[in-house]
């Protein structure tokens, strides 16, 4: 029973830094300030979490899982491959653009982050593999794609889309994507998603 408790006030402790963290960013919330909004002490909020860093990589893996949750779930609603595809790109640049706390981060706080977040990056990225990976199979199965090496045509596709999205982002104080540039990277995302899947289809 105990434990179920404590379960329960860690999502709570996450579900309000998620929040905070998304509202104000990760250096202007203060533990303290956590810690008042869930009407506990501070001392009570560090019982949970030693520290924000922890806490925030909680909040990241959390969003994280959501994100690999809807994808998935709605994944399975469409049936040819290519569209998975497509719908796959526009829903994780959605999540990059204005879901994930990460994106929040000044890049000077980014780099002080990273050996921390490391970990976290790296399991995300294997959990998208995967993602990319199903649908790769399936386009295989149905005779659709014509493919040599699944995983390393996933790892190169999220390497590309990566590509894309850090171009945007270079010489810049923060990681956040506007509305305009939205559009603009959404719309180079589609194109060359289009130009990968013609790559892709058997001849």
């Amino acid at each position: 029973m105990t434990e179920v408790r404590n379960a329960n006030k860690t999502d709570r402790i996450i579900e309000v830094a998620q929040s905070l963290f998304g509202l104000y960013g990760l250096e202007k919330v203060s533990m303290l300030e956590i810690a008042n909004e869930l009407n506990i002490s501070k001392a009570s909020l560090y019982y949970y979490f030693p520290d924000k860093e922890s806490l925030y990589l909680a909040v990241l893996e959390k969003e994280q899982a959501e994100f690999i949750s809807r994808i998935s779930e709605i994944i399975r609603t469409i049936k040819k491959p290519e569209e998975m595809l497509r719908e796959y790109v526009i829903l994780r640049l959605d999540y990059f653009s204005r879901l994930m706390n990460l994106s929040r981060l000044r890049l000077e706080a980014y780099s002080e982050f990273k050996p921390v977040i490391r970990e976290t990056i790296r399991s995300f990225r294997e959990k998208e593999k995967k993602e990319i990976v199903k649908i790769l199979n399936k386009g295989i199965r149905l005779r659709v794609f014509s493919i040599e090496d699944p995983d390393m045509t996933a790892s190169l596709f999220l390497d590309l889309l990566k590509g894309l999205r850090v171009s945007l982002l270079r010489d810049r104080r923060t990681l956040v994507i506007e509305r305009d540039e939205y559009e603009s990277l959404l719309e180079k995302t589609t194109a060359f998603t289009g130009i990968f899947i013609k790559g892709l289809r058997n001849k």
